[in-house]
């Protein structure tokens, strides 16, 4: 039986696997929109399945194992080794009405124009923004946008301050733990 570990490498020694490598949400570039995983799990009668928000700017669900298997999945992402914990998470509604769930550490503010806003911690800054019926969060904070400062001194602090180094996480927020590797290793070996 070719397993899918194989399959991949076969595919990546640019031979001719057995079919076609299957991915699905494995990186944020081949991710799956909450809103379309929170329809699919709807179209296939599975609402009990949790649509997990793991990638917050885009707005990307984490798909359930049992889901990937009913679709002969070759690829996993390496981000749900953690944030495992029903307590990790906590609920949110998308844009279509549907439930779901973001990370606990994610705390987008309800403007009143409807629209969600993140701040930075002075809770005065905007730094991303997901209009009404909008499926992921822009980015409106930019530094340096006015001009150039005489001193780079800030730069680390101002860099931390764009959605893409804030906000866009797994599995890498983990990676400063002590057990980071064993667990990652643990859990694919």
């Amino acid at each position: 039986m070719v397993t899918s570990r194989d399959r991949i490498l076969t595919a990546i020694a640019h031979k001719t696997p057995d079919r076609i490598p299957v991915d699905l949400s494995a990186t944020p570039s081949s991710g799956i929109s909450a809103i379309a995983y929170s329809n699919l799990v709807k179209h296939i009668g599975r609402q009990d399945l949790p649509v997990q928000i793991y990638d917050v700017v885009q707005q990307l669900a984490q798909p359930d194992m049992s889901l990937l298997d009913r679709f002969g999945v070759d690829v996993l992402d390496i981000g749900r080794t953690f944030n495992t914990q029903h307590t990790e998470w906590k609920p949110t509604t998308l844009s279509n009405g549907a439930s779901a769930l973001y990370p606990k550490w994610f705390n987008p503010v309800k403007m009143n124009d409807g629209s969600f806003a993140t701040f930075d911690y002075d809770g005065k800054t905007m730094l991303s923004r997901m209009p009404v019926g909008a499926t992921f969060f822009d980015q409106t904070y930019f530094p340096y946008v006015d001009g150039y400062p005489d001193s780079y001194e800030n730069l680390d602090a101002e860099m931390g301050r764009i959605m893409w180094a804030r906000d866009a996480h797994s599995p890498w927020d983990h990676a400063g733990e002590d057990d980071f590797w064993q667990k990652l290793r643990g859990e694919y070996n």
